[in-house]
């Protein structure tokens, strides 16, 4: 099986940078859809981020406003520099972003308090997936969704319990 880091790797090699840049925009923005997160980045409304994904190359500048990010081609008041291993990592909170930072697998550069700001903003947000389909599908769409949602999760809970089960995401192969 191909690992999804490398694919994505070789995918934006390849693509130009207003496509990565909008392309992360259109993405991030959208995940802020329904989070407490999104009220709390006005603290750093007009910071301006650079992210520098050292394996791609690619070096994508935001502004954070009212409503998530936009692109923009000011200097950044901080850098944030790894792999995009580790931007996956970060984001899917494998990693802590601590860990990484004294791994020195991922540098933070410019202003000290913007950047320790918006780490403690991403460290404290926990996903509330609810609180997303609410914000981007229509009442009883998303309703009846989250109410799918619960069954699979009481299915899967359920099957994990029972003697002999397999383990929640894997798969058994039958003779």
């Amino acid at each position: 099986m191909t690992d999804p880091v490398s694919v994505a790797r070789r995918v934006l090699r390849r693509a130009p940078a207003p496509l990565q840049a909008r392309l992360l925009v259109l993405a991030v923005n959208q995940l802020l859809r329904g989070q407490p997160l999104a009220e709390r980045l006005d603290e750093l409304a007009g910071k301006r981020i650079r992210l520098c994904v050292d394996d791609v190359p690619l070096s994508l500048a935001f502004e954070i406003g009212s409503g998530g990010l936009r692109r923009t081609v000011r200097p950044a008041h901080v850098t944030i520099r790894g792999t995009l291993q580790d931007f996956v990592d970060l984001a899917s909170r494998r990693e802590d972003p601590d860990t990484l930072f004294f791994q020195r697998r991922l540098a933070v550069e410019g202003e000290t308090e913007t950047g320790l700001h918006l780490k403690n903003l991403l460290d404290g947000w926990e996903y509330d997936l609810p609180g997303h389909l609410r914000a981007v599908l229509p009442g009883p769409l998303a309703g009846f969704t989250l109410h799918g949602l619960s069954l699979l999760r009481r299915a899967r809970s359920h099957r994990s319990s029972r003697p002999g089960a397999k383990a929640p995401g894997t798969w058994q192969l039958r003779p």
